[in-house]
Parts: structure tokens; sequence; C-alpha cells
């Protein structure tokens, strides 16, 4: 068995993670974080906690979110998708290339695959629906057929659209305003 066919390693760690980017997705941030003790371990759809507002910050509770996307075979690397929405998430928009950040994982029970080809229906809305692209790639692998729903309350809302069409047999996208896809909510 070679390394690249080995399970991933059990159990969280907690690492301090060198940023590597910080990028505007539509109306969302994406962080890409160099923690390869979480990327060898990490399976579709577990998640990271960072520590936000640094060593002095009275914000004592670490951010949970679902990992993106990780590239083991690039240094060990992690992306997560966030919105800001309060003074921990405008903290972590605030970081660039070389901030060094506190994060514990992957947590969380991954996503259940099936063992034999099927056809999936992977749905979600928001920024929410960015582990499912990791579990996409994971469904090809076992040469599963993967069809992407995806919805928001706006078309800048709407995470990884043009993947979902481009990597799925089919991609449909709904938004609530009408403003991409079909008017109407994802579910």
């Amino acid at each position: 068995m070679t390394a690249s066919e080995q399970e991933p390693q059990a159990g969280p760690v907690q690492v301090r993670g060198t940023v590597l980017t910080v990028r505007r997705v539509d109306a969302y941030h994406a962080m890409t974080v160099v923690a390869p003790g979480i990327a060898a371990r990490f399976r579709p759809g577990q998640f990271v906690a960072v520590a936000v507002g640094g060593p002095d910050s009275s914000m004592l509770l670490r951010r949970c979110f679902s990992i993106h996307d990780v590239r083991p075979d690039h240094g060990g690397t992690v992306e997560f998708v966030f919105s800001v929405v309060g003074r921990g998430t405008r903290w972590l928009s605030e970081r660039r290339a070389r901030d060094v950040l506190d994060l514990t994982g992957p947590l969380g029970r991954p996503f259940p695959v099936p063992r034999d080809p099927v056809s999936c229906l992977l749905v979600g809305g928001g920024y929410g629906s960015s582990p499912l692209f990791a579990l996409a790639d994971r469904l090809r692998e076992r040469r599963c057929e993967v069809d992407f729903l995806l919805g928001a309350a706006s078309g800048d809302r709407v995470f990884g659209a043009l993947t979902a069409r481009r990597t799925g047999r089919s991609g449909t996208i709904t938004t609530v305003d009408g403003s991409l896809g079909v008017r109407g909510i994802v579910t």
C-alpha cells in the first residue's frame, strides 16, 4: 500500500497554521492555511475550529468552519469559506498572508460515502455548500454520478455555482430573488 492509498490518520490536532491566502469569493471570504496535520487527517464533511482575535482577545470561543478543500500534496493546506457576521469573523477576514492562526481539526463526523457507484444529489445553501465539493470529488473517485442543487438568497451568495455546473452531471441553481438560476428556495 502506497502512502497515498493509506487511510487518513485518526483524531484531531491543534496546530499553528500560516495563512497562505485570503480571497473574496462573491459575498464570502475563502482562507487557505498551511496545516499539514489537519490536511492529512481530513475526510469530506469535517470542519476546523479557529481561535479568533489574537492572543490578547476577549473572544474566547473558537469559530467553526466547514473545510472546503485540502491539498496534502501542496504542503498540507486547508481551505475554508466564511461570511463576515460579527467581531470574530471580521477579525478573521482582516488576516493576511504569513499571519499565523491557531486551528484545531479536523473535527466532526465525515459524510457517509456509498460503497457502490450510485447517483448522488448534493444539496446546499450559501457558503454551507462549500463542503459538498470535497464530497463530490470523493464520490466521483468511487464512480458515482454527482448532481448539484445549490441555492441562496441572491446570486452573489450562491457558493460554487460554476464549479457545480462544470464538475457535476448537472448543476441546478436557485435564488430567492431570482437573480441566478430558478427563482425559489433550494429545498
